[in-house]
C-alpha cells in the first residue's frame, strides 16, 4: 500500500502535540452496542496537523448472512441497500476476526507506540463503543484513552464562535459511506484548525480593571 503525504499544512507552525490521529468510521447494522454488528470499517491516519499519511487508508467490509441483515431496522435497511453496502456485505468473505487483525496491523504499522495515537472522527464515541468489543478491542487498547471528536468542536463553535465562522463550516453530503464520511470529518477539522485554532497570534490576558470606589464627600 503506497504512502502519500499531503503538504498543504507544511507551512503551519508546529503544534504542541503532533501525535497521530486515527480516523475511523464504522457502518453498523444498528446502534445497539449489545446486539448490532460492524459491517464496514474505514481508517485513515493523519499527523496531528491533519496531514494524511496514506491516501488509500484501510477498508474492510465484513460478511454477515442474509438472516442477520434482515434484522436491521427500516433506516439501516434502506440506507445500506441504497449505498450498495448490504450487497457488499453478503458478497464479502471477511470475518470480524480477520477485519480486526488487519485493522490492528494497519494501525500499528504507522503507530507502533502504544497510547500515542488518538481515535478521531465525528461522533466517534459511537464507533468506539462498538470497537471496544471483541474482536476489535485490542485496537482500542493500542490507542490513547482520549478521543478527538469533531462533532464536539462543531457544537462548541455553534455556541461560542462568530456566526460567520459557523456559516462557512464545510457541508456534508450524508452519504453514509465510511471513506467519504472520514474525509469530510478531516476537512471539517482542518476548517476549525484554520479559523478557530490559529497558532499565529499571541494570547494576551485581560487587563485587570481598577476598582471604582465612590469618592467620599
Amino acid at each position: 500500500m503506497s504512502t502519500t503525504v499531503e503538504t498543504q499544512a507544511d507551512n503551519q507552525p508546529k503544534s504542541a502535540s503532533d501525535d497521530p490521529l486515527v480516523w475511523i468510521d464504522c457502518e453498523m447494522t444498528g446502534l445497539d452496542v449489545e446486539n448490532d454488528e460492524i459491517i464496514e470499517i474505514y481508517c485513515i491516519i493523519t499527523t496531528g496537523n491533519l496531514e494524511i499519511l496514506d491516501e488509500g487508508g484501510f477498508h474492510a467490509i465484513i460478511h454477515f448472512p442474509q438472516s442477520r441483515m434482515d434484522q436491521m431496522d427500516e433506516w439501516c435497511t434502506k440506507t445500506h441497500a441504497e449505498s450498495g453496502l448490504t450487497a457488499a456485505v453478503l458478497e464479502s468473505t471477511t470475518t470480524p476476526e480477520q477485519a480486526a487483525d488487519a485493522l490492528y496491523e494497519y494501525v500499528t504499522r504507522f503507530i507502533p507506540e502504544r497510547k500515542r495515537g488518538l481515535l478521531a472522527g465525528n461522533s466517534v464515541h459511537c464507533d468506539r463503543a462498538f470497537l471496544r468489543r471483541e474482536p476489535y478491542k485490542r485496537v482500542m487498547r493500542h490507542l490513547h484513552h482520549r478521543i478527538l471528536d469533531v462533532s464536539s468542536i462543531k457544537e462548541a463553535a455553534r455556541r461560542w464562535a462568530a456566526k460567520r465562522v459557523v456559516n462557512k463550516v464545510p457541508t456534508k453530503r450524508g452519504l453514509h459511506k465510511a471513506r467519504d464520511d472520514i474525509l469530510e470529518s478531516i476537512e471539517e477539522a482542518r476548517y476549525y484548525r484554520e479559523v478557530i485554532f490559529r497558532p499565529t497570534f499571541d494570547v494576551v490576558p485581560p487587563k485587570n480593571k481598577p476598582n471604582k470606589t465612590k469618592k467620599s464627600e
